[in-house]
């Protein structure tokens, strides 16, 4: 939740800093002075003050009710500039002052012999990405003919591509289970990589699609992704998709780019 939360407070001083530039620059093309408004028995008199000492200003005709709308502008957007001022304000003073302090870190702040007392209402991140990496999970078995690449932590994989994604998770400490059996749909299927998002609690399944150019499995990937779509796994959402062909093989910075955008974000 904490992630998400800064995340929301980032977007938002973003658009309120773009929209506040948008604004400056409009109020470079508008009139000088502000506007006053008089009712006078009911009769609503408009008046432009060109400045502070101008206390009643020039009485601005119906003819000229266009100035009035401009002056009226340039009034209403600088108290907004204002109201997004201190906005901005406030959301960077939380973002300074709450990074390190909410109350997901303050377990880590007390001694082994109190924490030994104690159960979180949330589990540290790295107690969490150890439990589920020590999650009991069925295995697509290798057969005795199956060729197969080692990684660097220590597992056999089928390809080089799935290799060479294995190797990249694990070098950005990235929990992953490999070929985990999973029931989509009611069928049996065995993703790639199925992976997690620690810092979201969030997981990914990871499918490498090695052999595009081959007819069948073409026909058979068409096939897997259209029951993952159907039962609510979509791209870039909670499905990850890298693919290849005989001429065209996998590029390693775009599985470094998959794993900074979504999984250690």
């Amino acid at each position: 939740m904490k992630i998400e939360i800064f995340e929301a407070v980032n977007q938002r001083l973003e658009y309120l800093k773009n929209l506040a530039g948008i604004i400056k620059n409009m109020q470079q093309f508008n009139p000088e002075g502000k506007l006053r408004i008089s009712n006078k028995k009911g009769k609503i008199i408009m008046y432009q003050r060109k400045n502070a000492n101008d206390k009643i200003g020039c009485y601005i005709p119906h003819s000229e009710r266009e100035l009035a709308c401009q002056l009226a502008k340039k009034g209403y957007l600088d108290r907004v500039l204002t109201a997004i001022g201190s906005e901005i304000e406030q959301l960077e003073s939380y973002v300074d002052n709450c990074a390190d302090n909410t109350y997901e870190y303050v377990y880590g702040t007390l001694s082994t012999p109190r924490q030994e007392l104690v159960t979180p209402l949330v589990e540290a991140d790295e107690v969490f990405a150890a439990r589920w990496k020590s999650q009991q999970f069925i295995q697509k078995p290798f057969s005795d003919d199956t060729i197969s690449y080692k990684s660097k932590r220590g597992e056999k994989f089928r390809s080089k591509s799935e290799l060479l994604i294995a190797d990249e998770l694990y070098s950005a400490g990235i929990p992953y289970h490999y070929e985990c059996k999973t029931v989509i749909g009611g069928i049996p299927v065995y993703p790639d990589f199925t992976v997690l998002n620690v810092a979201r609690r969030k997981v990914y399944i990871w499918e490498h699609l090695g052999k595009l150019d081959d007819p069948d499995y073409a026909n058979n990937t068409t096939i897997k992704m259209n029951n993952y779509l159907a039962n609510g796994y979509y791209p870039g959402v909670n499905l990850l998709l890298t693919g290849e062909t005989s001429r065209t093989p996998i590029k390693m910075e775009l599985v470094r780019d998959i794993i900074a955008k979504f999984l250690l974000n």
